[in-house]
Order: structure tokens, then C-alpha cells, then sequence
């Protein structure tokens, strides 16, 4: 029995409370403290280079894009970490009406996708230390973007330093944690008893949207972890881009496995209902010794609209996005981060030495 429809997430404020998390409770807004906390991460760079030479050698652009990937790729996470749940309220309120469970349950579901307890972002802040510990303190280390310098003996220094690789291990934990429960909170809702018509997805298309944004923030993450660090040289790193990439596929397409098994049941059981029809007709036209001009203009008719309307059937989508054009782009959007390195590979190696650059 599907319970009443919420027309919007304002009527059940628990759902925004499940998207805070605890940069929330500080004063400062939320984008003005991930900033701050980029800034931090910046200035450890900083240092870390003018371990290694002069600071003049920022000016240089490789150097300072270099150097600039870790404190963005920090703020991009973190405010994806919160755009990520905050962007998914008006789609889940969207999506209450196809979804046949009582309102308790749906707000279960939405509560395991969007809430990151501050429990758990602590766990997650002491593994980032600890990590850094062990990296710094027991392994000794050199400092991870700079391999021939070891941390400074400056208290402050190394404080910053050390401070600027936990805030960006933090950061990435909670990334992921709250990116791993969102998906599994989809996958559950996905699971659920739907209301589909085979005719029309729209009801169904907040799966894919929130299945795409989820897969977009990690294809993202991984370009702006990989940019800085120039194109992959080696099979090993190819291995790796392409890896993450079907990460990020898998992002996309394991959320909606249920949705597409249940859309694909609807439009089988549409056509055997079809096919029952055109079944029907044969048998009348074969049960019949003499056929009237009537007879068969009706069976006539008949046929061409249950053959016309099952082709609209079988041309329906499977998976929660309006086309086959769509799905293909979003399939190629997940796999952006390996197929902007390929296609540089192919301009680098292919295209450039046509004019003469090399």
C-alpha cells in the first residue's frame, strides 16, 4: 500500500537535518570553512615546496598547477561531500510517488543515503591521522608529492604539513564513506516495489539523476587527482586511470541494477500481454473457414495496432533515463577520466606532429 505523496522535502525537515555534517556547526558557512580548510592544505604545499627549492619557483605554472591540485581537489570534495546530499532532497521527494512503501521506510532509506554521523566523520579524521603518523613518524617517510624530502624539524612547519595531508585525508574518507552509503541507500530504494509504466519513465528518472551524480563526483574526483600529476606514462598508470574509471561506472550502473530488472520485467510482461493478442488474432483467422471483408479489416486493423504499439514497448528504455542516446551519454561521462587521458594520448601522439609540435 503506497502512503500519501509528499510534494516536497520541506514537509519532513528530518531529511535536511541527515545532510548536515559537523563543518555545519561551526559559524562560518559551510563554503566559507571548506575554503579555509583548502587554504590550510595550500599553505602545507607551500612549505613543502621551499623544502625542496625557492618559493620563486611558484611563478613557475607547471609548479604552482602542481602544487595547487591537492588544496582544489580538498575543496572539491568537500563541497561535493555536502552538494551530494543536499542536491538529492527535491529528487527524492520527486521519486516518493513510484516507490510502494510506507512513508517509515522511504524516510529509512533516505536517511541511509544522506546521513554521515559525526561519529563516523571523527572515526574517519583519527584513520587520516593515523595514517599520517605511520607514514611520517614510524615508516619515516618522505613527504608523498615531494619523494626526496623528508618532513622539516620546524614544529610549526611540520604541523602544517601534517595538519594539510590529514585535512586532505579527511576529506577524501568522508568522500567516500558518505559516497559508498548514498549508493547503497539507492540501491535499497532501487530494490523496492515500483509503480512503472512502460510508456513513460519520467516517474523513475530521479534513480538515474541521483545514480549520475553520484558517478559525475567520483569521475571528477579522479581528474582533479590525476591533472596535476600529468598524463600517465607508463601501462601501470593507464591501469589504474582505467580501474578508477570503471569505478566510476560501476557507481552509475550498481545503484540501478534493481530499477533496470524491474523496468525490463514491466516491458517483458506488457509484450507477452501483447503477444497474447496477436496470438488471438491468429487463432480467429485460423478458426474461420470463410473470411468476410469486414473480418478482415478488423483483424487487419488490429494487428497493425498491437504490432505498432508493442515496437513502442520494445523501444522503451530499461534503465531510468528518458533514451538510448541518454544512457549512452551518461556510460561515457562515467568513464571521462580515462577517456580525456586517451584522447590527449591520440592528439599528443597522433595529431601535433601533423603541424610540427612535438
Amino acid at each position: 500500500m503506497t502512503s500519501a505523496v509528499r510534494s516536497h522535502p520541506s514537509s519532513q525537515p528530518q531529511w535536511t537535518t541527515w545532510t548536515q555534517l559537523s563543518l555545519d556547526r561551526l559559524r562560518a558557512p559551510y563554503w566559507a570553512v571548506a575554503l579555509s580548510l583548502g587554504v590550510i592544505v595550500f599553505a602545507g604545499q607551500v612549505i613543502e615546496r621551499s623544502l625542496s627549492g625557492p618559493l620563486s619557483d611558484l611563478l613557475n605554472p607547471e609548479i604552482l598547477r602542481f602544487r595547487l591540485g591537492l588544496p582544489i581537489l580538498t575543496v572539491y570534495m568537500l563541497l561535493a561531500l555536502k552538494t551530494l546530499k543536499t542536491s538529492a532532497l527535491p529528487i527524492l521527494a520527486d521519486l516518493r510517488p513510484p516507490v510502494q512503501v510506507d512513508d517509515a521506510t522511504y524516510d529509512r532509506h533516505v536517511r541511509n543515503m544522506l546521513y554521515t554521523s559525526r561519529r563516523a566523520e571523527a572515526v574517519l579524521a583519527a584513520v587520516a591521522l593515523a595514517i599520517m603518523i605511520a607514514w611520517f613518524f614510524i615508516f619515516r617517510l618522505p613527504l608523498p608529492l615531494t619523494f626526496d624530502v623528508s618532513l622539516p624539524a620546524n614544529p610549526l612547519q611540520m604541523l602544517v604539513i601534517l595538519a594539510s595531508y590529514v585535512i586532505f585525508g579527511w576529506a577524501g574518507l568522508c568522500l567516500v564513506y558518505s559516497s559508498l552509503r548514498f549508493a547503497h541507500g539507492l540501491g535499497k530504494l532501487a530494490g523496492s516495489p515500483l509503480t512503472i509504466n512502460v510508456f513513460d519513465p519520467d516517474d523513475l528518472l530521479g534513480f538515474g539523476k541521483l545514480s549520475l551524480r553520484q558517478s559525475m563526483t567520483v569521475a571528477v574526483t579522479i581528474l582533479l587527482f590525476v591533472i596535476p600529476l600529468g598524463t600517465p606514462s607508463r601501462p601501470a598508470e593507464y591501469a589504474v586511470l582505467l580501474l578508477a574509471s570503471m569505478a566510476s561506472l560501476s557507481a552509475l550502473i550498481f545503484p540501478l541494477w534493481d530499477v533496470h530488472q524491474q523496468m525490463s520485467r514491466a516491458r517483458d510482461v506488457t509484450a507477452g500481454r501483447l503477444g497474447g493478442e496477436l496470438a488471438e488474432c491468429q487463432s480467429r483467422l485460423m478458426a474461420t473457414t470463410t473470411l468476410d471483408t469486414a473480418t478482415l479489416s478488423e483483424l487487419s486493423d488490429r494487428t497493425e495496432k498491437l504490432l505498432a504499439l508493442r515496437s513502442t514497448i520494445y523501444k522503451s528504455p530499461t534503465w531510468p533515463f528518458r533514451s538510448m542516446p541518454s544512457i549512452v551519454r551518461v556510460v561515457l561521462a562515467s568513464l571521462s577520466p580515462f577517456l580525456v587521458f586517451i584522447i590527449n594520448e591520440v592528439i599528443r601522439t597522433y595529431l601535433l606532429p601533423l603541424f610540427g609540435v612535438r
